[in-house]
């Protein structure tokens, strides 16, 4: 298990089916069984042992993430606001200039 995040590293989780047989005094093959007998019949693993490289690597950007992505969005966010404070002084740079010539030029 990974420390920090608590990703498991390696899982293998495995299971068993079993049937359970009663013994049947009227069936001649089960009359000699004892009370219950559980057969297993059928097993099954699955998971991995290690992770895989994909794994690793997104393993890897979530423990760098907390350090890497408050910068990114900082500087994302600034570019956003002078974006925007350009955007309103040019449209105020050009209502003004239209109101001047709108004054200028009467329109009897």
């Amino acid at each position: 298990i990974e420390p920090t995040l608590g990703f498991p590293l390696a899982i293998r989780p495995r299971f068993q089916l079993n049937a359970i047989i009663r013994k049947d005094p009227d069936i001649a093959v089960m009359s000699n069984f004892p009370d219950e007998l559980v057969l297993p019949f059928l097993w099954a693993q699955d998971g991995f042992s290690e992770p895989s490289s994909d794994m690793a690597s997104a393993i890897r950007f979530g423990l760098a993430a907390p350090h890497r992505l408050p910068l990114l969005g900082g500087v994302v966010l600034l570019v956003l606001g002078v974006t925007m404070l350009l955007v309103s002084v040019g449209w105020w740079a050009y209502w003004t200039r239209r109101r001047t010539m709108e004054e200028e030029i009467p329109l009897n």
